[in-house]
This record gives C-alpha cells, sequence and structure tokens, in this order.
C-alpha cells in the first residue's frame, strides 16, 4: 500500500521549545519531524500525482521565509505559513507527479528547500520511494512538444571526505526532453565552487550537455553543503538547484579535530 504521509499543522503559536525528539533532523535553524535527510515513502502508482506534508518548527531567533520552488519537474514544494515565526511550526508539502517516463522501482526524489535562513537557506531532503503501475491518467505530457523541459541524471553528489586545499571537480549530466531548444541562461555559484563547463549553444529535443563544476577547498574544514543555481529557458523549471555535499578533513582519521568531530554541528 502507497504510504501518504500527512502531518497537520499546528493553528496555535508555539512560546517554548517543542517536545524533545519531536523534530529530530535539524537543518539550520529548522527542524524536520523526521529522523533523516532519506525518508522511506513507500509505494507510489506511475502517473498519479502523491503528496507528503511534513511538519517543520523554527528553532531560531528571527523568522525563516521559505521560497515555494521545485527540484526538478516532478516536484512542487509549498509552505504554510510561507514565513514561520521564532519557535513556531509550520508545513511543507511535496507534491510528487510520478511520470509514466520514469519507469518501475526505487526512485529518490531530491527535494531542494529555499528559504532565508542565515544559516542554511538552501536544505536537502530525499523522498525514497517505489514506482508501482497505476492508471496513467493525472499526466498531461503533451506540454512538452511544444516547450523546453529540463532534467538531470541526479540533483545532489557527496564527495565524502574532502582533502583541504585539493580541487575536485564532478559533472552533471542534463538533457532536453521537451520539443523546443533548451538554452542554459547562467549559472550561479558559490564562492569555492567554479562552473568550468557550461553548454553555449542550445541543446535540442533528447540532446544531452554537461556542466562540469571544480571545487576548491582551500580555507575550508568541517562539513560543506553549497549549492549550485542553474538558469534555463525551461518555463516549468526556469531554476534548477544542484547540490554539492561532503566535509573538509586536515588530518587522518585519528588526528580529528574538535571541529570536524563535533556532533552537534549542523547541516
Amino acid at each position: 500500500m502507497f504510504l501518504n504521509m500527512h502531518i497537520l499543522l499546528s493553528q496555535n503559536v508555539v512560546e517554548e521549545q517543542p517536545e524533545k525528539g519531536a523534530f529530530p533532523l535539524l537543518i539550520g535553524n529548522i527542524g524536520f519531524a523526521t529522523d533523516s535527510m532519506d525518508i522511506i515513502v513507500g509505494d507510489v502508482p506511475l502517473g498519479e500525482p502523491a503528496l507528503f506534508s511534513f511538519k517543520i518548527f523554527n528553532y531560531g531567533e528571527k523568522p525563516v521565509i521559505f521560497t515555494n520552488g521545485k527540484s526538478n519537474r516532478f516536484l512542487s514544494i509549498n509552505f504554510t505559513p510561507s514565513a514561520i515565526m521564532p519557535l513556531d511550526t509550520g508545513v511543507m508539502s511535496v507534491e510528487f507527479n510520478a511520470d509514466n517516463d520514469l519507469g518501475l522501482g526505487e526512485f529518490i526524489a531530491e527535494v531542494s528547500i529555499i528559504s532565508d535562513d542565515e544559516i542554511n537557506p538552501y536544505k536537502f531532503i530525499n523522498l525514497i520511494m517505489n514506482l508501482v503501475e497505476g492508471s496513467g491518467n493525472n499526466i498531461d505530457s503533451s506540454m512538452l512538444d511544444t516547450v523546453p523541459a529540463i532534467v538531470f541524471d541526479h540533483y545532489n553528489y557527496d564527495f565524502g571526505h574532502f582533502v583541504r586545499g585539493r580541487r575536485d571537480y564532478h559533472s552533471y549530466l542534463l538533457k532536453n526532453i521537451g520539443g523546443f531548444p533548451l538554452v542554459i541562461d547562467s549559472i550561479i555559484v558559490p564562492k569555492g565552487i567554479k562552473a568550468t563547463d557550461i553548454p553555449e549553444d542550445s541543446i535540442h529535443q533528447n540532446e544531452e550537455a554537461v556542466i562540469k563544476i571544480k571545487i576548491n577547498t582551500h580555507r575550508r574544514v568541517g562539513v560543506l553543503h553549497q549549492s549550485v543555481l542553474v538558469y534555463s529557458n525551461d518555463p516549468n523549471n526556469s531554476l534548477i538547484i544542484l547540490g554539492i555535499h561532503g566535509s573538509v578533513r586536515v588530518f587522518p582519521n585519528h588526528k580529528k579535530t574538535s571541529v570536524q568531530c563535533n556532533p552537534e554541528q549542523r547541516y
């Protein structure tokens, strides 16, 4: 059976810290009512939209404003309310449109969350699901014949452990599954990351291209979560967020510093 994880929003303002353990996953100032960034949601029928709702809590001292967005064309995200006050709750609702082109079996839907959280404005969680046969009656793919549609082979990459001061590279493969030429308008990268290969020409239907980035870990230490923002002329996904994750080490395992080993360090 398909597991639909609806969690109701509390209508009352929370004036004190929630019960211990209610929001075990802390990313920046936002706590999520789940204990892992990898969330198993069960069976999802192909061709049918599925809604998942997660209760969230603002542990910070300032309001956090969320921007509705999506990681890819299969996902849309909404927040109620869009601005969560300090020590208050809200709900993140994720709608997943199970396109028939995905195929059956395990699928990981990577959710990119955009906010003005001072500690961590970009947050990532993964919905792990099993795609099963469905009616397919609710998917309208006709629009793909008249517009560009960008998809990536993956949206997040975990390097594991970096060696401080070393330069590393990673490539994202993208494809235009729409019927109109796709154009990459711009790519915005944070400090320490450079886009070395960017598609300059139009990408036609079913053509592929590569975005290659270089990561410089000079003067970095500890957990690293960075976001690469890809803007294109896809009307349904004009902004795609690509995640880079890892941790920067200075010493071997037996000589880690307290900063590198701090179990309370936030994502």
